[in-house]
């Protein structure tokens, strides 16, 4: 995304991958299947092998997901915080819960 200064929101509206299920892919909370990763492809222009053989490298690279890890676990200063960064899948489940508890 970096390399085609491409904000998430802007990757999923463009390639048709919700925005909660994009931010779990990068979160590392889920795995993207083949289809969602040709659509990420196709958005950011470039071969669906590119992407694998760069994901495939980063997995032998065990700093970089140690790295993720540790920065996952370090909450965002308030400056750093902004529309973009709302997961609004994980908002909307937490409301029918709590909207499912108060009806009951």
């Amino acid at each position: 995304m970096a390399v085609r200064n491409i904000k998430t929101r802007a990757l999923a509206d463009e390639s048709g991958v919700p925005y909660g299920t994009l931010r779990r892919i990068l979160e590392l909370n889920t795995v993207a299947d083949y289809e969602q990763l040709r659509k990420l492809a196709d958005a950011l222009r470039m071969p669906l092998s590119s992407i694998i053989a760069d994901a495939e490298r980063l997995t032998k690279d065990a700093g970089v997901i140690e790295d993720y890890q540790d920065s996952a676990t370090t909450p965002p200063a308030p400056a750093d915080i902004d529309d973009e960064d709302i997961d609004i899948d994980a908002w909307a489940d937490r409301i029918k819960a709590e909207d499912k508890v108060n009806v009951e």
